[in-house]
């Protein structure tokens, strides 16, 4: 059964004053220290492009590495192909369109607390994305097609919806928690698996950003 994801430094010493005898010799004066930057001052003009390029350091230009995946036996490997319409009379698949260069399929229920954070966030991405060929399913496991989509319209979910009432699909993925979120290629390929949304959108914006669609790798369904 798919079950949901659990929810002093020491004071300073005065010197005293010098004894009979000669005077010591002159000491250099030491360097004048910079006064301690206040918090919240503004930086220097001159330290403005070393914080700027730290900064490029941390967050990079692009979309960076692919995040990391739960453990699951179909990540590096082909998508289980499926064709399914949605609640609402819509199409939907693996492998999808000549035009879709990522398809993302989210397990999810309406009694899964951890769901009702995943679908509105995936809601976003595919209205992000959507036009550079994103592709969002959701795959309900309620009980009835009445139930997913009465669960789909509450948290706001937008994306085609596909019921799974017996569980044949999600047997197919190997889903035995929900959330669960499978990122696939345009080839076919499994590149992602895990249950954190944002993950989800940074391994759907490393995918995007290998290649143009033209560029695609040979697709495993061919």
């Amino acid at each position: 059964m798919i079950q949901a994801k659990a929810a002093n430094r020491p004071p300073a010493v005065g010197v005293r004053g010098a004894g009979p005898g000669p005077a010591p010799a002159a000491r250099p004066a030491p360097a004048a220290r910079s006064a301690p930057r206040r918090r919240g001052a503004a930086l220097p003009a001159s330290a403005v492009p070393t914080a700027a390029a730290c900064a490029l350091l941390v967050i990079g230009c692009g979309p960076g590495a692919m995040p990391a995946s739960v453990r699951h036996p179909l990540v590096g490997s082909a998508a289980p192909e499926f064709h399914a319409e949605s609640t609402a009379a819509i199409p939907v698949g693996v492998p999808g369109t000549r035009r879709t260069r990522v398809t993302v399929i989210d397990f999810w229920a309406s009694w899964c607390a951890s769901c009702s954070r995943t679908l509105p966030a995936l809601d976003r991405l595919w209205r992000d994305r959507k036009a550079d060929g994103v592709a969002v399913i959701g795959v309900n496991v309620d009980d009835s097609d009445v139930a997913a989509e009465a669960a789909a319209h509450e948290l706001g979910a937008t994306f085609p919806i596909v019921a799974d009432p017996g569980q044949r699909l999600s047997a197919t993925y190997g889903v035995a928690q929900v959330p669960l979120t499978f990122v696939v290629d345009s080839a076919g390929t499994v590149r992602w698996v895990g249950r954190d949304p944002e993950s989800a959108r940074r391994a759907v914006e490393v995918v995007l950003s290998e290649g143009p669609v033209g560029a695609r790798p040979r697709s495993v369904f061919e």
